[in-house]
């Protein structure tokens, strides 16, 4: 798209998630071509997507950012420190600097503070104290002096805030406004997305959904009605659903669950594979507990898809994982299964975070996510059925039952 100025004009118009995965892969004369490009909107996103882990913001991934106002022409960093949330700026400059006002009567030139290098603010209105690190401090000089020459008044504004606000208030702020822009691209709340792993009793009552339609489907297609087809009863059950808005609706409520568990388990959009997982898991979820509350009964399930929310049957397969799992650390308090054996590992997969069924295939052992209710009930089969000897008092953790990870 660089390439000619017809197709460089349409860069503006890329989604800013598509244009992190193209910029993640650039770097040096290639990047700095593209950023004259971007708009300010774009580039405040992808700084969204790449400098925050959970509510923490990574400061050396955001200098890394920050330092391409050093490389850029003087309008396009302009709109690069534009694009830029101060409070991350403020954020850094409270964890990294000391900053003091200076008043007329001050004599700076003799202090230090633990032999770190100082320098003054461009207007002289300020003495800053650089990070001990070297290459660090060589980086923040720059960037002072060039912050102070594209927005003076901007900059002493920055360095004025970082002064009287701390560290937890402005990581804060930076993250709500954070949460604000990347709603607009369809991700979620870390802390609300985390919600999905509720626990559910099962008993527990399920919430009905309130359909825009008024439209209720009595009947299934007699094509769909067999119990013996194949393949995963969730995606069967979703098919059943014949009004298209109805099934079209559905299909939004699993990309959601699917969208949630990803913010949930803060899964980068740089990394694919974590991504192909993370799905994995929440549809494999999805499809135990659907299956645990139909008692795999495939008409149930199918009326439960357009009764129920998808995201009540990922909490209630969650919920029957984590019940497993105190069975397997109740069975394992006066011993353990024979060391390098395949029920050591069966139990290994079920202490793991998120339990995972063990199992045999040409005599390897291979590991996938519980999908069904007979995966369920063959596991908690076999596991009360393992051969144990008396767990010796150096014995792991995890392997003692212990419930501290």
């Amino acid at each position: 798209m660089l390439a000619t100025a017809e197709s460089r004009s349409q860069i503006r118009k890329l989604p800013p998630a598509q244009l992190y995965f193209a910029v993640k892969q650039m770097a040096g004369e290639s990047l700095e071509r593209l950023l004259p490009h971007i708009t300010e909107e774009q580039w405040s996103l992808i700084l969204d997507l790449d400098v925050w882990n959970k509510d923490r913001l990574q400061i050396g991934s955001f200098l890394y950012w920050g330092s391409l106002l050093l490389k850029a022409d003087k309008a396009v960093a302009q709109k690069l420190f534009r694009g830029t949330d101060p409070d991350m700026w403020e954020f850094a400059f409270r964890r990294d600097l000391k900053v003091f006002a200076r008043t007329e009567e001050d004599e700076f030139e003799s202090e230090t503070v633990s032999g770190r290098e100082w320098m003054h603010s461009p207007d002289r209105n300020y003495l800053i104290f650089l990070p001990r690190n070297p290459e660090k401090a060589k980086l923040y000089r720059a960037l002072l002096r060039q912050m102070h020459e594209l927005y003076p008044e901007r900059f002493r504004l920055l360095l004025s805030e970082s002064l009287v606000r701390t560290p937890m208030e402005l990581e804060e702020s930076a993250y709500q406004e954070r949460v604000r822009r990347i709603e607009t691209l369809g991700f979620q709340d870390y802390f609300e997305a985390a919600e999905l792993y509720g626990y559910r009793k099962e008993e527990s009552f399920l919430p009905d959904k309130k359909w825009d339609s008024p439209e209720q489907v009595q009947t299934l297609p007699d094509a769909l009605r067999s119990d013996q087809a194949s393949g995963m009863l969730l995606l069967r059950a979703l098919a059943s659903v014949e009004d298209e808005r109805e099934a079209g609706f559905l299909l939004e409520e699993l990309f959601y669950v699917c969208n949630k568990l990803l913010a949930a388990d803060r899964v980068s959009p740089s990394r694919p594979q974590r991504l192909k997982s993370k799905i994995r898991k929440a549809l494999s979820t999805i499809n135990l507990g659907l299956d645990f509350w139909s008692g795999s009964n495939y008409a149930r399930a199918a009326q439960g898809v357009r009764k129920h929310y998808l995201a009540a049957y990922f909490q209630i397969g969650h919920s029957r994982l984590m019940d497993l799992q105190r069975e397997a650390r109740a069975r394992l308090k006066d011993g353990r299964p024979e060391p390098g054996s395949f029920a050591e590992a069966f139990v290994a997969g079920l202490l793991r975070p998120f339990p995972a069924l063990v199992f045999l295939e040409d005599d390897r052992i291979k590991r996938r996510f519980f999908e069904t209710l007979e995966d369920l009930q063959a596991s908690r089969s076999f596991l009360h059925n393992i051969d144990l000897t008396p767990a010796p008092a150096s014995a792991p953790a995890a392997l003692r039952g212990d419930d501290r990870r």
